[in-house]
């Protein structure tokens, strides 16, 4: 899938608050991800990593600074000045990208794939001439990319890809695409924590067929917060069972 493609989704989804709206739009999306779809799931999310995995990109706000001046031409101090004054390096990238001083003599169409894995190289990289090296990285989507496409490969780089898809909407999103149920979803979900490998599962008809692995974290019950007796049977119903809670650590075995 192009990333411009993916973009005009990102854009559908960022312009609505209505949640039914998101789901048919991430719903569309994902019917037409194909071979990507896995990582299509990560990026919506504003992810390159699933939820259980602790893995960061850490890329920090001054690196962006220097990976914008490289491929618009402007000095570090210009992007300085012009994020002071937006306070969203994504925008920043948009503007200097669209009166980009250095043009490339070679550029291509940017794929979603070629982002994700740029991306979460950064996470990896280890090592003598690491930074230089994830400059690089984030420098050669930023010279290939559109001013739309830039402001988006900013705001996931830095983990701030804020397009209003929260969990609840990626799981009904994959229930209306492959036609599955929403318990199926969850369930499958509960076991994997990763909405890639779900989506991709959901697909294929294969969500009854998820087990525990070993190693691999599953998705806690939390308690429900009230704030009296009262308020807790009126929560969870009548008749209830009540027990002590002990503090303590939680814990998988």
């Amino acid at each position: 899938m192009e990333y411009s493609a993916l973009v005009d989704f990102y854009k559908q989804l960022e312009k609505t608050t209505k949640r039914l709206e998101k789901t048919d739009i991430l719903a569309s999306l994902l019917k037409k991800s194909d071979k990507d779809l896995e990582k299509v799931v990560y990026l919506v999310q504003g992810k390159v990593f699933p939820l259980w995995d602790e893995r960061k990109i850490g890329f920090s706000s001054r690196l962006v600074i220097k990976a914008i001046s490289s491929v618009t031409g402007s000095s570090a101090s210009d992007v300085e000045k012009l994020f002071n004054k937006e306070g969203d390096l994504g925008k920043v990238a948009a503007i200097l990208t669209a009166k980009r001083k250095q043009s490339t003599l070679f550029s291509s169409k940017l794929i979603a794939s070629k982002v994700f894995d740029n991306i979460r190289k950064l996470a990896e990289l280890e090592g003598q001439g690491t930074v230089k090296r994830k400059i690089q990285l984030v420098s050669e989507l930023l010279s290939n990319s559109s001013p739309e496409e830039s402001r988006f490969i900013i705001g996931t780089v830095l983990e701030e890809l804020r397009i209003g898809v929260a969990a609840g909407i990626v799981r009904d999103a994959i229930s209306k695409a492959f036609d599955v149920s929403v318990d199926e979803v969850e369930n499958a979900y509960d076991l994997l924590i990763d909405y890639g490998e779900v989506a991709k599962l959901a697909r294929e008809g294969k969500l009854n067929n998820v087990k525990l692995e070993p190693g691999k974290p599953i998705n806690l019950m939390l308690a429900v917060l009230v704030k009296d007796i009262e308020e807790g049977f009126e929560r969870v119903g009548k008749p209830a069972e009540i027990e002590y809670k002990y503090d303590g650590f939680r814990v998988q075995i």
